[in-house]
């Protein structure tokens, strides 16, 4: 009893066969085609070499994919720039999706780019996350241990066996994070003391005067983080009739643009929050001087960058008592203070936190959760202290 003859690989041909059909050179074979199923294909020619040629053409036009497939050949540069193409379709914040991009440029592009992924293997790419670890420090390295095993799953989805090599790799321990430190009432009163000293500095070189007290009590206001507060828009963030701010965005650097408004949080919530009245008299103060849409705009009228805002905040502190804070310390002081007199509900809500948890573990270290008293709010912040 023969044996059956076993089917040609997925989306390749047979031997080709030279004919005549009605008089004409012709060259047949058979394929079978991306569903698996074989069938007959042929072309004819004025001679058999010519209508073989044609064959092989019309053959492989059938089979070659319309989109460009990865290969085992394909460079590290080329499956990066795929991979953030697809990156770019998601839901993804524009502040990671530009974090991503960076690192490719800095280390894969400018390392490893033209090696091909056949090539990268698992000692190979660990010598380039040691190599990074060495040059730029451990947060670089961890970040680029992430791209790669993002960049390496978008392979083996393409590409038919083949193996992860980024997922073996050994990527520098984080740091054990520090029981996180929240001011304490004395704290921020101090803190805002040395707000006001600071912005009653002679005004800089370039005129511009210091401005940072009042992002300091907005920041106490609400919990919100930096950026979020530094985008906020006169017309649709602020309602002061009705003592209310919406914290909906935030501010980010995206390559190619600048420092942008992203139009939405790191949660992607909207947050409405009411304000206490030592922060609705300084935006009524700001709004009467206001000659743009940004509250809190830099010197020249534009959206500022918080990595400025916490260079000047660094030099407010300096020799203080309270020169340990940085801007998200006021995070940490709502959180902490509204946890001890109201909840840790309330806490969670202020901050936009899904999980009660992450408030407790991030900003709100050991308070006892007390009964509800909503006799206090954040109107504490700026009494006397005195």
């Amino acid at each position: 009893m023969s044996m059956a003859r076993p089917p040609l690989v997925l989306e390749t041909w047979g031997k080709i066969r030279r004919t005549t059909v009605g008089g004409k050179d012709t060259a047949v074979a058979y394929y079978r085609d991306s569903d698996g199923r074989t069938r007959p294909m042929q072309r004819q020619g004025k001679t058999p070499a010519d209508a073989e040629r044609k064959l092989i053409e019309a053959l492989k036009k059938r089979l070659t994919p319309t989109t460009e497939y990865l290969t085992r050949e394909t460079t590290l540069q080329v499956l990066a720039e795929e991979w953030m193409a697809e990156l770019d379709k998601s839901k993804r914040s524009t502040a990671t999706k530009a974090r991503y991009a960076s690192t490719i440029r800095a280390h894969i592009n400018e390392h490893v780019g033209a090696v091909r992924i056949r090539e990268a293997t698992v000692p190979r790419l660990q010598r380039l996350i040691d190599r990074v670890a060495e040059n730029s420090g451990d947060e670089q390295a961890r970040m680029l241990g992430v791209v790669l095993r993002g960049i390496f799953t978008h392979a083996v989805r393409m590409i038919p066996d083949i193996d992860n090599p980024a997922s073996s790799l050994l990527l520098p321990a984080r740091p054990d994070a520090a029981d996180p430190r929240a001011p304490s009432l004395a704290d921020v009163h101090a803190l805002r003391k040395a707000m006001a000293a600071y912005d009653a500095l002679p005004a800089a070189r370039n005129g511009a005067e210091h401005d940072i007290a009042d992002i300091c009590d907005m920041l106490l206001a609400t919990g919100a983080r930096p950026g979020e507060v530094l985008a906020l828009d006169w017309e649709k963030d602020i309602d002061l009739e009705n003592w209310v701010v919406t914290i909906q965005a935030t501010v980010v650097r995206i390559a190619g643009v600048g420092v942008t408004r992203q139009p939405h949080t790191k949660e992607r919530d909207v947050r409405r929050l009411k304000l206490p009245a030592f922060a609705i008299d300084m935006l009524v103060r700001r709004r009467i001087n206001a000659y743009g849409n940004w509250v809190f705009p830099s010197s020249t009228g534009k959206l500022r960058w918080p990595e400025n805002f916490r260079q000047s905040w660094a030099v407010a502190v300096k020799g203080t008592d309270v020169e340990w804070t940085t801007p998200k310390s006021t995070r940490k002081a709502v959180a902490h203070h509204l946890d001890v007199e109201i909840g840790i509900e309330a806490a969670q809500g202020q901050l936009g936190h899904a999980d009660p948890k992450i408030t407790r573990r991030s900003y709100a270290p050991g308070a006892a959760v007390v009964l509800p008293d909503h006799s206090e709010h954040l109107a504490a912040f700026a009494e006397n202290p005195e």
